[in-house]
């Protein structure tokens, strides 16, 4: 009797695993997710107002090593709900570092753990949170009786999107890449399967959006999203998670993505939903959201953003000295910068600053850093330093950042990582560990994309992963086109060192890269004919500054191209940080204008276009008292025959006007609101 007793209960068991159903509900409503567990596996939905946005899909880790049952790897079985917990959150966290000065966490959350029904009886957990901008998603690995740790070899993660949807894609040939690629628009059915996609992958399904992205990568393998490689289902759109492979060197053998010890959690998994593309951009609080504060040990309060000179764009560095240094110094004192940035050519080889043998992380003979430091000091200027991360590993991560420190070093810019599997990963928040221990701030180029960890370590300002400016140098990529791409895609997951504001104006038609000049190295005496150009007007140049989020603003051009030019005095004293941000209007690839707030009470406006438009600004934002409005415009007559001409303005404005702005094919607009001093 016993015995067909626990029969009976095995059976009934058995038919509870085949249908368990969760749900979990945004704050608003408005968003649904449906988790379900039975015999053929575990799945995912999600609706939004009313419209599935995706259909049931596969959710999941495939493991290499999760060896409980006498010591063999066994595939995870039949799963059942073992646990849940649910929880709701509403609070508010302030910062100085971002493009608002409040930000709230709103969600509620699913925590569901799975338990094998048969041995050994294996755990996996995963958490959901249902915010009303998005949803996000991350699996724990608990600690278990008989599991110490485990490898992974790849996500079983699915979104499949009903219908044949299209979006915003940036692809790449292999997981060895600096993120820079550009965003393009594709049918989701036309991507090859063996394309990498990267983040975020811009989604137009059931007449709304959705940006794919990724939060808190730590101790994991970053990760990118495929086409199936069986092609399309029928009436679906899918993608799948892929997870950035180890090098073999580091993995115990070739494949595994992900080596941990238990207790582990993934990153979060991460959609932004809105009902327009300019409503992603509103909506993308979520990442920095997803991320831990800083260690209550941790002080960071003399973290500072700011705006930097830069030396490395004019002219690749082959004039690089002392004497030039100081002059870029003086000329951000000038226009009262915070920074200036000494790239490669410092240290090593005076034309070939990079790492190996011979090569250490000192001054290079008649490069006086001591001296210009001291000078910067003076000034009021922090100088930041550019080092291969290759040389900083050779050196020692903690000694770098000790000498660093000792010099009198602000910041250092790291590059050529250029990988985002789980060792780069772990050896990024090493980097800004030390860096925060000894007080320098970090800009990571030849980065893997952003995924909010710069709540958790503030030090670390910005990265690259994003095509920018310096590619003027080389190529025609950066075209306005690709710029209009970017608020729309690329800044979604956060601060991007695009290096923009160059003076050298041309239209794209016209535009010759650097290389092409007849060599790529000025020399003192006649650098002004192969300087770098940028395409579009000097308006628009000046509205990238503003537009593009970059706690350090590194600004490309030399002090001889923009003392005395026409609207340099709209980078005089730029914040880089604001206290809040309003998308006013635009369209990927097309237009974009928003306004901002500093944190003393100005309000900035940018917008830029492709082809010629009007933009329009509501003055409601603006108290009853005088206020001041500069502006810095393109001419109807003058800047189509000239694009280094821009119109600069100032006349008293008061709340409730309507100004419009008239912008001329790739250009621009900045205005800048004061209060008039009594």
């Amino acid at each position: 009797m016993k015995r067909l007793y626990s029969v009976i209960m095995m059976v009934l068991f058995g038919l509870v695993a085949q249908a368990e159903t969760l749900e979990l509900t945004s704050p608003d409503g408005t968003i649904v997710i449906d988790f379900l567990v039975d015999t053929n596996g575990v799945r995912w939905s999600l609706t939004r107002k009313g419209q599935m946005i995706v259909n049931p899909s596969r959710i999941g880790l495939e493991f290499k090593g999760f060896k409980s049952f006498q010591g063999k790897e066994v595939p995870l079985g039949t799963m059942h709900i073992l646990e849940r917990r649910s929880r709701s959150a509403d609070s508010t966290w302030e910062t100085h570092l971002y493009r608002r000065g409040s930000v709230r966490d709103h969600f509620n959350e699913l925590e569901v753990t799975l338990e094998e029904i048969d041995m050994p009886h294996r755990r996996l957990g995963y958490v959901f949170r249902a915010y009303d901008e998005g949803v996000a998603f991350r699996y724990i690995v608990p600690e278990q009786n008989g599991v110490a740790g485990f490898e992974i070899l790849r996500e079983q993660t699915e979104w499949r999107f009903p219908g044949k949807c299209s979006g915003w894609f940036t692809l790449y040939n292999d997981d060895h890449n600096s993120n820079e690629g550009a965003f393009e628009r594709h049918d989701v059915s036309d991507i090859r399967p063996d394309a990498l996609i990267g983040a975020p992958a811009i989604v137009e399904v059931a007449g709304q959006q959705v940006a794919l992205c990724e939060a808190a990568l730590v101790n994991w393998a970053g990760v990118y999203y495929k086409t199936p490689t069986g092609g399309q289902p029928d009436g679906q759109s899918t993608l799948e998670a892929h997870l950035t492979p180890l090098p073999k060197s580091e993995a115990s053998t070739s494949g595994s993505a992900v080596i941990r010890e238990t207790p582990a959690e993934s990153p979060w998994r991460v959609m932004i939903c809105a009902d327009t593309q300019l409503d992603l951009l509103k909506n993308n609080d979520m990442i920095l959201n997803l991320n831990p504060p800083p260690e209550k040990d941790l002080d960071f309060s003399w973290v500072k953003p700011g705006v930097s000179s830069w030396d490395w764009w004019v002219e690749s560095n082959n004039s690089l000295s002392t004497e030039l240094s100081i002059r870029l110094v003086d000329f951000a004192a000038e226009m009262g910068w915070a920074y200036h940035t000494i790239d490669g050519g410092w240290y090593g080889f005076a034309r070939r600053p990079n790492h190996g043998p011979n090569v250490r992380l000192e001054p290079r003979r008649g490069f006086d850093l001591a001296r210009i430091v001291e000078h910067a000091r003076a000034k009021g200027v922090g100088i930041w330093l550019w080092i291969h991360w290759e040389l900083i590993n050779d050196t020692g991560i903690e000694e770098t950042f000790a000498r660093l420190e000792k010099w009198g070093v602000k910041g250092v810019k790291i590059d050529f990582m250029n990988r985002q599997d789980q060792w780069m990963v772990c050896w990024y928040e090493r980097v800004c560990r030390a860096a925060a221990k000894h007080g320098v701030m970090v800009n990571f180029h030849g980065a893997h994309k952003p995924t909010g960890t710069e709540r958790t370590w503030p030090n670390c300002l910005t990265r690259e992963g994003i095509r920018g400016n310096e590619m003027n140098i080389f190529s025609k990529e950066i075209t306005p086109t690709h710029c209009a791409t970017l608020p729309f895609t690329r800044f979604l997951l956060g601060p991007g060192d695009f290096t923009p504001g160059g003076f050298g104006n041309v239209f794209s038609k016209d535009f010759v890269p650097q290389v092409d000049k007849g060599h790529r190295y000025g020399d003192e005496t006649d650098r002004c004919p192969h300087w770098a150009e940028e395409m579009g007007t000097r308006a628009h140049a000046l509205a990238l500054c503003i537009a593009f989020d970059s706690p350090l603003m590194t600004l490309c051009d030399w002090p001889e191209r923009y003392r005395g030019s026409r609207g340099v005095e709209a980078l005089r004293r730029l914040p880089t940080t604001w206290a809040s941000t309003k998308p006013i209007d635009g369209e990927c690839g097309e237009h974009y204008s928003v306004l901002r707030e500093t944190h003393d009470g100005r309000f900035y406006f940018a917008a830029f276009t492709v082809r010629s438009r009007q933009a329009e600004l509501q003055l409601d934002f603006l108290d009853d008292s005088k206020w001041e409005m500069e502006s810095f415009t393109d001419d109807p007559e003058l800047t189509p025959t000239n694009p280094k001409h821009v119109n600069v303005a100032s006349r008293i404005v008061v709340k409730g006007e309507r100004v419009l702005f008239e912008l001329q094919d790739e250009g621009g607009a900045v205005a800048i609101f004061r209060h008039v001093v009594k």
